[in-house]
């Protein structure tokens, strides 16, 4: 089952659909979400502890109600005014009011009992949170954040804006976040990131049609890859699996388009050529005997601008190109990536191909496919957007550029890294500071490209490569202490165990 990713709009529509147009009742859905989190909350319990639930004024209330009533054990629960409640959450309240295992605290009970409680279940507010919190309520928060109790937030961590990640003047800081039916972006960027330890996806029942049709991210998990990773048949030959033409390098920077290109052949392309200044092409020759070399005029240690005329022989010889490893910031490069373009083939801009092509962004709408790999900084060449606002609002960022580029694919690496084409999304969430070093990127350039070569589908191939390049920093290593050597080393293991299931 797909674990979907949605902002806080997404997330209503969705319950809204499930309910109106798919007859299933409210309450369907929060006994459903009750149960599911009351099995998980039981894992995380221990025979005598002190359970306190707070619940809020709206149906995230009536799921913490719900859960007093299923965990069949003495609990504390802080609720809202009935006059307050919404339609089921009252009913909830009503089905508890014999319950004598459920004690109902006042705001001061809360707060004292709050000192020695062991668990308490955050049950305030949902995804529809649009407003600080004040008063009562801020309280609360900030006394739970001063206990010693472990933390389940239900559904959101209440305070938290379930779309930007931001929080409301206060916020509740969460041992796990049970999140029901899909994960939030906010839960996922800024604040979010920090409140959130840990989230676990609970399916509750509204149908996955209703998130295929609303077009939400999906997250990148190995099920998910599992689909993703292109079939090798036996049969097929060095064509069968596409042919490269990797563009790069320079005096200062061969390492560059060196690991970009063994991560290209680990992943399985039929042929590759590299294209590389005639200043590193003996350095290359030694390095790579795997790859066809053709070398272009430079100066200085980098390509000429005449460099660039070489490749008008090489129309129609490749699938994929790769352009920008290594090359630097020079006109040279924005000359060799124009050219390359000429070639009317799906082209991969990395790199130096990104800052090469921001003054001339109609480049980037041709008949074929495109796929650019920038971190943040470099997505700053490709968009209307300053650092700080890709950072505060990624999704948005990708969703935008993916609009206005309907043939572009566009990976944009991060903590997270969101892979968008048109109104798809993946979503990569594995946060791991192995890759933050130099040479990573290169790595991950080049598997794509290989990848592609077998497939032939541009999101295709980002999504699986980046899922794989992650699995291949997942070693027992520290994350310190990794050279890009250890991430290609590591790519047969990782496709191999994709295969296997």
């Amino acid at each position: 089952m797909k674990t979907t990713i949605c902002t806080a709009a997404q997330a209503r529509l969705a319950d809204k659909t499930a309910i109106h147009e798919h007859k299933i009742p409210s309450l369907i859905l929060m006994e459903h979400a009750a149960l599911g989190c009351t099995k998980i909350i039981q894992k995380h319990l221990q025979p005598g502890d002190q359970i306190l639930i707070l619940c809020g004024p709206g149906n995230n209330g009536g799921d913490g109600l719900a859960i007093a009533r299923l965990l069949q054990r003495p609990c504390f629960v802080y609720a809202p005014k009935a006059s307050s409640m919404s339609n089921d959450e009252r009913i909830q309240w009503d089905m508890l009011e014999k319950n004598e295992q459920v004690h109902f605290s006042s705001f001061e009970e809360t707060l004292s009992l709050m000192q020695n409680a062991d668990m308490v279940i955050d049950a305030l507010f949902g995804n529809g949170l649009s407003r600080n919190i004040e008063d009562n309520y801020k309280t609360l928060i900030d006394a739970v954040n001063a206990s010693n109790a472990f933390v389940i937030s239900i559904d959101i961590n209440s305070g938290l804006d379930a779309t930007t990640g931001k929080i409301l003047n206060t916020c509740i800081i969460s041992d796990l976040t049970i999140c029901l039916d899909c994960i939030k972006t906010g839960q996922l960027i800024n604040d979010g990131k920090k409140v959130c330890s840990k989230l676990e996806c609970l399916s509750i029942g509204i149908p996955q049609t209703i998130h295929a049709s609303l077009k939400t991210a999906i997250l990148l998990d190995s099920e998910e890859a599992k689909q993703l990773l292109p079939r090798r048949s036996n049969d097929g030959h060095k064509g069968t699996f596409g042919k490269a033409l990797m563009i790069g390098g320079s005096y200062a920077m061969h390492g560059a388009i060196t690991m970009a290109a063994r991560a290209c052949y680990q992943s399985g392309i039929g042929t590759l050529t590299c294209f590389v200044p005639n200043c590193i092409h003996d350095i290359l020759a030694q390095k790579m005997e795997f790859a066809m070399l053709k070398n272009g005029d430079d100066i200085d240690g980098y390509f000429s601008k005449d460099a660039a005329q070489k490749l008008s022989n090489e129309i129609g010889k490749y699938d994929i190109i790769a352009i920008g490893n290594g090359m630097g910031q020079l006109e040279s490069t924005k000359a060799m990536v124009q050219k390359a373009l000429q070639l009317s083939t799906c082209t991969l801009f990395d790199a130096d191909a990104c800052w090469a092509i921001r003054e001339h962004p109609e480049l980037l709408r041709q008949d074929f496919s495109i796929i650019l790999t920038p971190h943040i900084k470099e997505m700053t060449y490709l968009c209307h957007r300053n650092l700080s606002e890709i950072l505060q609002d990624p999704f948005g960022t990708v969703q935008e550029f993916c609009t206005s580029y309907p043939n572009c694919t566009l990976v944009l690496k991060s903590d997270i890294t969101l892979i968008g084409h048109k109104d798809q999304m993946y979503v990569l969430h594995q946060p791991n500071s192995a890759l933050a070093k130099g040479g990573s990127g290169d790595i991950l350039c080049g598997i794509i490209a290989g990848l592609y070569g077998q497939c032939r589908n541009a999101f295709q191939a980002a999504a699986i490569g980046t899922y794989i390049h992650s699995c291949c920093a997942k070693q027992k290593k520290d994350p310190a202490c990794f050279m890009p050597e250890d991430l290609i080393h590591q790519i047969p293991s990782v496709f191999q165990s994709l295969r296997e299931g």
